[in-house]
């Protein structure tokens, strides 16, 4: 019988075999695969059909290895590779522009930024992540800077894990990655549960810890940031910001 865990586990051992070693990205890329085989499966196809077709849209582990190679910056070709995903995530709707508060969508409107000074041509976490720390919000710093995660460390460790990419990017509009599209739904969430009308730059750096895969997640777990602190923290900030109000 068809066991998709032992599956995906013996795909990444495949993945090792012929030499993509890296934790990180062997992460993001199961992540990619996952989110390629839920959508099928609720559909009611079969997780066994799922998996192959899954694979057949991202390539076998010796095909891949490859490709990879035909660039002397594996990084770079890997994330070409995922963001090809984007496309057969858009069941992750963004939440209405209009239910973020101006700081918020600041950062929205910054992370293609960040995107772009990696030649990225799509918006992850790590780039949402790092336009946080560029969104103005006190709250978010203060948070930030008290659990070890300035923006020059978190930009450090975010360069250590994913390179740039070998062109610039000139499209005027970048698709978001269907981990980022999850991190602000998951941010709309956290808004909802702390009571609050509208999502707050504090509801993003949540939503992003949560969606507990991607690069901006793997990059806070590596520093010690853990969600249920995080979002202590966060909490003392509101207060002390509605007393100071």
């Amino acid at each position: 019988m068809f066991n998709l865990e032992q599956a995906i586990a013996e795909w990444r051992r495949q993945l090792r075999a012929v030499g993509i070693k890296s934790r990180a990205f062997l992460d993001e890329l199961e992540s990619h695969l996952r989110d390629d085989i839920e959508p099928q499966v609720r559909t009611g196809a079969d997780e066994s059909r799922s998996f192959a077709t899954a694979l057949e849209r991202m390539g076998q582990p010796a095909p891949l290895k490859k490709e990879f190679m035909k660039t002397s910056n594996l990084k770079t070709k890997l994330w070409r590779t995922l963001k090809a995903f984007v496309p057969g995530a858009r069941e992750v709707r963004l939440p209405a522009i209009d239910n973020f508060e101006p700081a918020a969508l600041q950062t929205l409107q910054m992370a293609p930024d960040e995107a772009r000074r990696f030649n990225h041509d799509f918006v992850g976490t790590e780039h949402l992540l790092l336009a946080l720390t560029r969104s103005g919000s006190k709250a978010v710093a203060n948070v930030m800077q008290k659990l070890g995660a300035g923006e020059e460390i978190l930009r450090r460790e975010i360069e250590r894990i994913v390179s740039t990419g070998a062109a610039t990017v000139t499209a005027p509009r970048i698709p978001y990655t269907p981990r980022a599209r999850k991190s602000l739904r998951l941010a709309a969430d956290e808004a909802r549960k702390l009571n609050r009308p509208h999502v707050q730059p504090e509801h993003i750096f949540l939503g992003l810890l949560r969606e507990g895969s991607g690069v901006a997640a793997l990059v806070l777990k590596n520093l010690g940031v853990r969600l249920e602190t995080a979002r202590a923290e966060i909490l003392k900030e509101m207060g002390a910001s509605s007393s100071a109000g």
